[in-house]
């Protein structure tokens, strides 16, 4: 099949803007030219890297957790960027190993086609174009589709009011209760909720999966926990928000590990695990 030309197209879902360029086998980014913008990169008509502004970024996810420092990644990224070979950089400098490379890569795809993969816009193909990070891991498009469709809906059986994705997070006042169970990333999410920042800006913040960001604090809104303040600025409540009346706050799991459990959706890191996981997804 010959692939369109590399040019500008009308605005439509990204998805179906995808879907002729890797049924050609192409291999190049997709760029989303409208807000919030992004790109998809292929090779070969398999999906290798996706990125987008909301979502929290291959760097944040390393440096921001603390898996790498600053300057670590920089030199890294000036290392292999030349040759679009930043991860395998990592790899050979003893940084990461490859599958944790996998798994930290895996994570920035699937939160940035969380938000571009059904965004109405305009998009421009760009043929031979590539990620600096390289050729790491590889999904058809059917499997991202579905993942992103499943990861939806896990959102939505989490906590169906979807202002909280947009809307700074809001520490309750008072707990619900006499005391409550908090997973360590729902923890870092209430300890560092300012009133001003949504998840996925606090999922940048913190170097933490978007996905599973935003699972916790819907998670956390269905508890009574949090709540939604002003989109994407100040909360509506003043003050701060503090643990009163002898409350007990249990923290389970180490800052690293996944919610209490994985994210639904979550790639495997382990490579035959990963690869059962990939023959398990739906297939359309």
């Amino acid at each position: 099949m010959t692939a369109p030309a590399p040019s500008s197209y009308p605005s439509h879902r990204l998805r179906d803007a995808l879907e002729p360029w890797c049924a050609a086998g192409a291999t190049g980014a997709l760029r989303a030219l409208d807000p919030p913008g992004g790109s998809i990169y292929l090779n070969h008509g398999r999906i290798s890297f996706a990125e987008s502004p909301p979502a929290c970024g291959l760097d944040r996810l390393l440096t921001a957790s603390g898996q790498l420092s600053g300057d670590e990644w920089r030199a890294a990224l000036a290392a292999g960027r030349p040759t679009r070979q930043v991860g395998d950089t990592l790899v050979q400098q003893g940084l990461l190993g490859r599958a944790e490379l996998e798994a930290v890569v895996f994570s920035a795809l699937y939160g940035a086609a969380l938000f571009l993969l059904d965004l109405d816009t305009e998009v421009r193909f760009e043929m031979g174009a590539g990620h600096p990070v390289g050729q790491v891991v590889e999904v058809d498009l059917r499997t991202v589709c579905a993942e992103v469709d499943r990861r939806r809906r896990v959102l939505t059986d989490a906590w169906s009011d979807a202002r909280v994705d947009n809307h700074a997070v809001v520490p309750a006042r008072r707990l619900p209760g006499a005391h409550v169970a908090l997973t360590a990333l729902q923890w870092e999410i209430v300890a560092n909720a300012d009133r001003r920042r949504t998840p996925v800006e606090l999922a940048r913040s913190l170097g933490r999966d978007t996905f599973a960001t935003l699972w916790e604090v819907r998670r956390l809104a269905r508890a009574g926990l949090v709540e939604p303040g002003r989109p994407g600025a100040s909360g509506v409540v003043s003050g701060s928000a503090v643990v009163t009346g002898g409350a007990v706050v249990g923290v389970t799991g180490s800052s690293h590990d996944p919610p209490d459990r994985a994210p639904p959706g979550g790639a495997p890191t382990d490579r035959a695990a990963r690869s059962q996981y990939q023959r398990q997804q739906p297939s359309g």
